[in-house]
C-alpha cells in the first residue's frame, strides 16, 4: 500500500508513552519486594549473630564442664588417697600399741610389786578374753590386798579380781599365802585421740 502526503511538509513523529498505570503497578511491586529482601537480609544476620553467639556459649559450658570433670575426678583420687593414707596411719598406731602393750604392761607390774611388801608373783599368764592372770605368794592377807589395789591404781589395769587365796604354811613355822587373782589390761588412749574425739563431740554437737 502506498502512502501520499498531500499536505507537502513532513509527517510530525508520534512518540510512545508508557502509561502511568503500568509505572505505579512497577512501583508497587518493587517497593515491597525490595523492602522485604531488606528485612529478611537484616534478620538472616541478626539470627547468624545470635547462632555464632549461642556456639560461643555451648563451647564455653563444655568447657566449664570438662573443667569440672577433671576437678572431680581430682577430689575423688585426693579422697583415695586420704583413705589409703588414713588406714595406713592406723595400722602403724596398732602396731605402736601392740608394740607398746608388753612392754607397758611388765614395767605396770615390775612397778606394782616392787612396791607391795612381801609379795612375790611366781607365774603371768593370758586368759581367753584378753584377762592376765595373777599366781604369786604374799607374806600375808594385806600383801595381797595390797597388791590388788597397786594394780587397779596402775593406769592399765581394770576389774582386779581375787580367785583365789590359800594359806601356805612352810617348815619353819612361817605362813604365807598362795594366791591367783586377774585383771584387764589396755593402754591408755593417747591425750591427742581423746583431744580429737573430744573436738569431734563438740563439732557434732
Amino acid at each position: 500500500m502506498i502512502r501520499i502526503n498531500l499536505l507537502g511538509r513532513p509527517r510530525p513523529k508520534v512518540k510512545r508513552q508508557v502509561a502511568i498505570a503500568g509505572r505505579l503497578q512497577l512501583i508497587l511491586f518493587v517497593i515491597p519486594v525490595s523492602l522485604a529482601i531488606l528485612v529478611l537480609t537484616i534478620h538472616h544476620s541478626m539470627i547468624k549473630g545470635d547462632i555464632e553467639d549461642l556456639n560461643q556459649q555451648i563451647a564455653e559450658k563444655n568447657r566449664e564442664k570438662q573443667q569440672m570433670a577433671q576437678l572431680q575426678q581430682e577430689i575423688q583420687a585426693f579422697e583415695t588417697n586420704q583413705s589409703l593414707l588414713r588406714g595406713r596411719i592406723e595400722v602403724i598406731e596398732e602396731l605402736k600399741r601392740n608394740q607398746a602393750g608388753p612392754v607397758r604392761m611388765l614395767e605396770a607390774i615390775g612397778n606394782t610389786v616392787s612396791i607391795t611388801e612381801t609379795l612375790w608373783l611366781t607365774s603371768l599368764g593370758e586368759q581367753a578374753g584378753g584377762k592376765i592372770e595373777f599366781k604369786g605368794l604374799a607374806g600375808s592377807l594385806n600383801a595381797v590386798a595390797d597388791f590388788i589395789t597397786n594394780l587397779s591404781q596402775s593406769g592399765v589395769f581394770s576389774n582386779v579380781e581375787l580367785q583365789e587365796s590359800v594359806q601356805m604354811p612352810d617348815s619353819e613355822g612361817s605362813i604365807s599365802f598362795e594366791f591367783t587373782l586377774t585383771a584387764d589390761f589396755a593402754l591408755p588412749a593417747p591425750s591427742g585421740a581423746s583431744a580429737d574425739s573430744q573436738a569431734a563431740a563438740a563439732g557434732g554437737s
